[in-house]
Order: C-alpha cells, then structure tokens, then sequence
C-alpha cells in the first residue's frame, strides 16, 4: 500500500522540509567556513616572524591547533619556528609527529572526497604537497645536523629518495620528481660520514637537476657544487670526470682544499615562501540560469628585501649563493596539479548544478502554493550555498623560506667568530649576527644555518 502524501496534489511535505533543510545546511556549511581562506589568517603570525617574536608565534600558533583538517599544517609551521627559535630537538619532535599524520593521509578518505566534490578541496584533511614533503625531511636533516647527528640526517635524506621515486609512481608520466639541493645536502651528508661513493653520486645527481633548474627557474648552478665535483672526482680517482668539469667549469679545486682542514657551511634560509591566493570567476549556465562559481588557487610571491647574506670569518668572506628556489618551486609544483585541480572545480560545478536544477524543478512542480513557497526558499538557499561555498584551497606551509642560500669556507681546525650581514638592494646591510665559538673539526663539516624574514 502506497504512503499518503501529507498535503493532497504536492510533493510529499518531508521531502520540501528536507530541501528547505538542505538549504539551511548548506549556509551554514559556509558560515562556519566564512569568508576567509588559509592563507589570510597567518597575517599575525607573520609580523611575529618579522620581529623574531618567536614564542609569541607560537602561541598564536597554538589557536589553530585543534582545527583537524589543517592539523598537519600546525605541526609544519610549529616545527619550523622552534627551529627558528633554534630548539631543534623540539622542531624534529613536530616534524616526525607532522611526517606520521602526513603518511596516514596520504590515502584520502571517502568521506572526505565525497564531501570535497559538493563543498570545495579544502574540505579534505591536508596531507602536505609533494614538495612540502621532501622540505621536511630536507629540514629534519638540517636539524640533526646541528645537532650534530649525520647518521640521523643520512636516513632523511634516504626517505627523500623514497619520496620521490613513490610521487613517480602515482604521476600520469611517472617521471621521477627531483630536487637539486636535497640531493646536494645528500651528497654533503655522505661526504660527512665518510661514504665518498655515495658522496660523488648524491654531487653528481644534484649538478644534472641543477641544469634543468637553468631552465625551469632561470637559475645558476651553485659555484660550491662544483667545486665539491671537482675536489670529489678528483678524491675518489675519477680523472676523466674530473678534466671533464674542469673544462666545463673553467676552474679548479681552489686552493686551500686540504685533507688536514674543515669546512664551515652556512645555510641562509630567506623570507617566506609565497602564499596562495584565490582567484575566482562567477558566471551564470545559459541553460539553467543557475550561477555557477569556479574558485582556483595562485601562488603570490611575498616581497623580500634581502637578496643574500655576506659570511665573515677572520679575513676570509663569502656571499651566499642561491641553491633553492622554494618561491619557484612551489608555483611550478601548482601548475603540475591544476588539471586536476580544475577537473575537480568543474566536476563540482556540474553537480552543484544539477542538485540547484533539481531542487527549483521540483519547487515549481508542486501545486501547493504554501509548498512551492518554501521549496522555491530552500531551492535559492541551496544555490546561493553553492556559489559561496566554492572555494579554492590556500592552503600550503607558510613558514617555508621563499628560498635557500649557502656559502661555506675551509677552514683549519679550531674555534672561530663568524659574522653574518644580511644584504639588501645595492649591498646594503640590513642586519647583522656574530656567532662566537663556532668549532670546526679536521676533516668535518659543521653547520650552521640562519632565518631571516624581512618587513
């Protein structure tokens, strides 16, 4: 037997109140979300970076920590300050307890997917972008290493490598993705240990994505990698590399590279990495006249006015290099995945259309005035709600440097003061840093890296 309807001639009067509903669930799903996107909520955080502000940040910080779907992203801003803070102990207990919860994501859930093609992307729990990735273990390493723990480093620069080969696997081209200062920092912590064929392999790795980075990025290759080339080929025998380099370089081990000294390296980790935007294009389908909604993420570059720093030691100076381009690296990453990104926009697209299709079909089909009314309410809630909750997902790892620089210098063994000048436009000196008793060790490598954002 067939259920009455509870209104004669109309639409059955729970399946209206379910649409009136679905409008309302709809706005309020937007009204929890707000107006607001990731990225324009680190504004404070920001200012507490610039002003090195660092347990401030922190608990600012500390306000989104409860937010589960942007929980990995809290752990990854977390560790980076504490080790601005230079608390690197601290900074790799974030960034293991970050890399746990990232690996168990990196399988969506259902629930979640489901519910990111009738919302928007940011609806899914963020599981870190596969460069983000491979920046966390390359910090993780630079963190043992001053800690003076190669052995730990070693084995993060090992999971780069698995990293890599596992993002090949799941790309459509199954092209290995490569990045040229993990490797060079790879090739470094080999050499530290003493593992000179892993060493040379790691340099040379690094020197051929350094050439494909002068043409994706515009960018040099790092003068200290080829000069580790050189001294390396020629360390472990390899003669015909090593005359090859020399030719190709114009150069030759420089003088001073001797068995019986040590090499002090310095990382300068500048400004911040660039922030994700939302650019967005309403328009209404012809057929329908519905208003639809595609919202896509950019990257804007944060301006930076450092543009390297000068190392002083004794009378011996260096001016950092750029060995990592993150500004560059991020904005290509997202052109790697805005197919798919926009394949998913439009997708929602579709099915939000054809639900506010639905919803104003079945509306206007009821033949109860009082009925159609409220249907017609939810059915404008429901697409009002489908065009304000299209959002484009902004978020990513603010606290990244927008870049990476070096310089190192050999050095006999003993305890030194070294002296760090930010430099701006022209030379100019924006800041400066002495740090006392720095010890170098024959034969070692010690390290030593700095943050700098600048207003």
């Amino acid at each position: 037997m067939k259920q009455a309807s509870s209104r004669q001639g109309g639409m059955p009067a729970n399946w209206l109140g379910g649409l009136y509903r679905a409008g309302l669930v709809a706005l309020l799903l937007f009204g929890m979300q707000g107006c607001a996107t990731y990225s324009s909520s680190f504004g404070v955080i920001e200012n507490n970076l610039i002003t090195k502000q660092y347990d401030v940040a922190l608990k600012n910080l500390d306000k989104q920590k409860d937010d589960k779907k942007e929980h990995v992203l809290y752990l990854l801003n977390k560790g980076m300050i504490e080790r601005m803070k230079r608390d690197y102990s601290a900074s790799n207990a974030s960034f293991e307890a970050a890399k746990k919860e990232m690996d168990s994501l990196y399988a969506a859930s259902v629930s979640e997917n489901a519910l990111s093609v009738m919302v928007n992307d940011s609806t899914v729990s963020y599981s870190g972008d596969s460069y983000e990735r491979i920046m966390l273990h390359l910090y993780m390493a630079l963190n043992y290493l001053e800690l003076n723990d190669p052995g730990s480093a070693r084995v993060e620069v090992l999971q780069i490598d698995e990293d890599m080969r596992e993002f090949a696997e799941k790309s459509a081209d199954k092209k290995k993705i490569e990045d040229a200062f993990a490797l060079y920092l790879g090739g470094m912590i080999f050499e530290e240990l003493g593992e000179n064929s892993d060493a040379m392999i790691s340099y040379r790795n690094a020197y051929n994505v350094y050439k494909k980075y002068q043409s994706d990025y515009g960018m040099a290759m790092p003068n200290e990698l080829k000069s580790d080339l050189l001294r390396m080929a020629k360390r472990n025998g390899l003669n015909d590399e090593y005359r090859r380099y020399k030719a190709e370089f114009g150069m030759d081990v420089p003088a001073g590279n001797g068995a019986d000294q040590g090499s002090l390296v310095f990382i300068f980790n500048n400004g911040l990495a660039p922030i994700k935007r939302e650019k967005a294009i309403n328009s209404m389908d012809p057929k329908s006249g519905t208003m639809v909604r595609i919202a896509l993420p950019y990257y804007e570059s944060r301006k930076n006015a450092a543009m390297a720093a000068r190392v002083t030691v004794n009378s011996l100076q260096r001016n950092t290099e750029l060995v990592e381009n993150i500004d560059a690296v991020a904005k290509k990453n997202l052109d790697i995945h805005m197919p798919a990104i926009i394949a998913r926009s439009v997708a929602r697209m579709v099915v939000k259309a054809a639900a506010n299709n639905r919803a104003k079909e079945l509306a206007r089909n009821n033949n109860n005035k009082d009925d159609q009314l409220l249907g017609m309410f939810g059915a404008l809630a429901l697409q009002v709600a489908t065009v304000v909750t299209e959002r484009a997902d902004t978020r990513s790892w603010l606290t990244l440097p927008g870049n990476i620089q070096m310089a190192s210098m050999m050095l006999a063994p003993g305890s030194y003061s070294m002296k760090v000048e930010v430099l701006g436009p022209g030379m100019q000196v924006l800041a400066a840093q002495d740090y006392p008793n720095i010890v170098v060790r024959k034969g070692h490598m010690t390290f030593v890296t700095q943050h700098y954002v600048t207003n």
